[in-house]
């Protein structure tokens, strides 16, 4: 391996998200494609958008592999080895909340992954993470469902609310 090799930075896990987000623009475009105008207009101004900028960060990545700066390898793919427990726990999170969702739903799910993953990072008091994932979870609420009446999953919060008001 020569020095010039050794010092070239891996990009290979950096493409792994845009490629996905690319995919997704593209899979988006076509999944509205039977919508109407205005929905179809939006879909493929924002993937639009969205492939001119993986576009101009894959130029700059293959100009870095042709002048050697960069590498193929994906390097530390995981994270540092102390950070991997931690990476770990808010990806079972992650899962958990997904799993969750049509149960508790929107809400309810909202804030529990905001407050078990702040104490999972370490936010202390206990106190105020339970507060701001409330405040987030509220707050979400609040703008995706009330504000804009999107139709995520309902759970207990959602049907006592709606049983209120």
């Amino acid at each position: 391996m020569t020095e010039k090799q050794a010092a070239s930075k891996p990009v290979g896990a950096d493409l792994i998200l845009p490629v996905c987000a690319a995919l997704y623009a593209l899979y988006y475009v076509w999944s509205v494609w039977d919508f109407p105008a205005e929905a179809q207009f939006s879909g493929i101004m924002l993937a639009g958008l969205l492939l001119l900028l993986v576009t101009i960060y894959l130029i700059r990545v293959l100009r870095g592999l042709a002048s050697a700066r960069y590498s193929m390898g994906f390097g530390d793919l995981f994270g540092p080895r102390e950070s991997r427990r931690s990476r770990s726990v808010f990806f079972c999170l992650m899962l958990a909340a997904l799993v969750l969702v049509p149960w508790l739903g929107f809400t309810l799910t909202t804030f529990s992954f905001l407050a078990s993953s702040f104490i999972a990072l370490g936010v202390r008091p206990f106190w105020r993470a339970v507060q701001i994932a409330a405040v987030g979870g509220l707050v979400g609420w609040f703008f995706f469902i009330f504000l804009l009446g999107t139709h995520f999953p309902k759970g207990p919060f959602e049907l006592l609310v709606e049983a209120l008001i």
